[in-house]
């Protein structure tokens, strides 16, 4: 495919996409061949509704708009947006360094919004189908892990098996205590899985049993005077039968002469 000229302001940049990672001396050597020889190789873009998304070549844009110029050669490709991706991942991945979480980023929309699964998306880009899956288990992490590794304070490797973790909440804590401890990817692993068993053990003991229901404290009484008595101030003493029915009767109010006779409560 042969590269053309194409209009600078009509190219876009997708928000989702990769990015080669160019550090200083890199973005200075890009400059200056760029200043020396001109533009020697195209970008590579995406025709859409009259415009061009930039699948290759972000850097070379951003030169040629910061010089003022007005068109620029490009390789141009028809296709949809998941095509787009697709080449985004593909060349920028082969190029060297790329954040990994922008990778996440792309895998993600092209599993959820344009519904390719692992082994579509390494077929069309080479990238190994179990690379894909942990980059697809990622993209559904919670944002502190993306975050993590968009700063490189977490590798892929860490991320994975904190997303495996079925709660937000829980990878969270796990993803703010790896970046004090800094533990290999070996012992993230053993650690998730430690909670992912006690998790499934207790799903299979079922329920915890329910608290027994609440029991209203007893009320004690006086046997003499039958008033309601803290336990605390009730004593026990020695007393006979008969002396303790005298005492009891003694105690009892004034009643009227047909009412019955209250029974006192039988000695311990």
């Amino acid at each position: 495919m042969k590269a053309r000229s194409i209009p600078v302001e009509l190219c876009d940049v997708p928000p989702v996409r990769v990015t080669a990672v160019y550090d200083e001396e890199q973005l200075a050597l890009l400059r200056g061949s760029l200043a020396a020889m001109g533009q020697v190789q195209p970008i590579i873009v995406l025709a859409r509704d009259g415009r061009f998304e930039v699948v290759d070549g972000l850097h070379r844009l951003e030169e040629a708009r910061s010089r003022g110029e007005t068109r620029i050669d490009a390789v141009v490709y028809e296709g949809d947006a998941a095509q787009g991706l697709l080449l985004n991942l593909v060349l920028n991945r082969v190029r060297g360094k790329t954040k990994a979480s922008e990778m996440v980023a792309v895998v993600g929309e092209l599993t959820d919004k344009h519904g390719l699964d692992s082994v579509q998306i390494g077929e069309k880009t080479g990238l190994p189908r179990d690379y894909i899956e942990r980059l697809q288990v990622i993209a559904k992490a919670s944002p502190s892990v993306r975050e993590a590794l968009d700063r490189e304070a977490i590798g892929v490797g860490v991320a994975y098996e904190i997303a495996r973790l079925p709660a937000h909440a829980q990878q969270e804590q796990y993803c703010a205590e790896q970046q004090i401890w800094r533990r290999s990817t070996k012992e993230v692993r053993e650690l998730v899985d430690q909670v992912l068993e006690h998790m499934r053990a207790m799903r299979e003991a079922g329920p915890a049993p329910a608290a027994p229901a609440a029991v209203a404290p007893p009320i004690y009484h006086c046997d003499a005077c039958q008033q309601v008595t803290s336990p605390n101030d009730l004593r026990p003493i020695q007393i006979c039968p008969r002396c303790f029915a005298s005492a009891w009767q003694r105690a009892q109010p004034a009643r009227p002469a047909d009412a019955p006779s209250p029974q006192p409560t039988p000695p311990p």
